[in-house]
């Protein structure tokens, strides 16, 4: 994996970014690509001419494309914030293919805490189990923050859990940066495939 750049400001990984447009693609089709990359500023749009998997991209350069792609598909912009997330989650666990069901939830979260400076480089993430089937992750020392990123990460949450398990799944964030906390905190719970009735 490439190194993020050594320039000021907080980047998170090229997988994210993908994400989105392959979400626009298959959800809008191509076209819908270049309308979106219309709605950006210049500078955001030569950024993102081409994007690359393994390039770093600006945090605020993604959060303005999430704004642009929820003002291009038009309607209830939270909900598209966390369709955006569930396809990066998507992309994160398809490797998983037939045995998700066999890695277990905590494992997974715990992964993801400690993977999260792959992907990003800023802030920190720490995992907590609380019981069987409840757990916390919190982020902080966010340089920069946004609520589109939040809901983003709710979809992403809810999603990634969603496949490992085949039940829903409660992703709440109890604290957030952008509300001035120390950090963005969530309650995650979920259920086992055989049992829906604890959610």
């Amino acid at each position: 994996m490439a190194q993020p750049p050594e320039s000021a400001g907080p980047f998170l990984h090229g997988q994210i970014v993908v994400a989105r447009f392959e979400y626009l693609r298959r959800h809008q089709g191509t076209d819908s690509i270049s309308a979106v990359l219309e709605a950006l500023t210049p500078a955001d749009r030569e950024l993102l001419k081409g994007v690359d998997r393994e390039t770093w991209y600006p945090f605020s350069t993604l959060n303005r494309l999430d704004r642009a792609i929820a003002g291009h598909i038009g309607g209830d912009a939270s909900a598209i914030y966390e369709r955006l997330g569930e396809a990066s989650a998507q992309q994160r666990t398809l490797w998983l293919g037939e045995h998700a069901a066999l890695v277990n939830v905590h494992g997974f979260l715990v992964r993801m805490a400690e993977e999260h400076r792959r992907f990003h480089n800023f802030g920190q993430a720490e995992y907590r189990r609380i019981n069987f089937s409840v757990g916390e992750i919190s982020f902080s020392e966010y340089p920069e923050n946004d609520p589109v990123y939040c809901l983003s990460a709710k979809g992403y949450f809810r999603r990634s859990i969603e496949h490992l398990t085949g039940a829903p799944v409660s992703a709440e964030e109890r604290y957030c940066q952008s509300r001035g906390d120390v950090a963005c905190v969530w309650s995650l719970r979920w259920s086992s495939r055989t049992d829906t009735a604890t959610l």
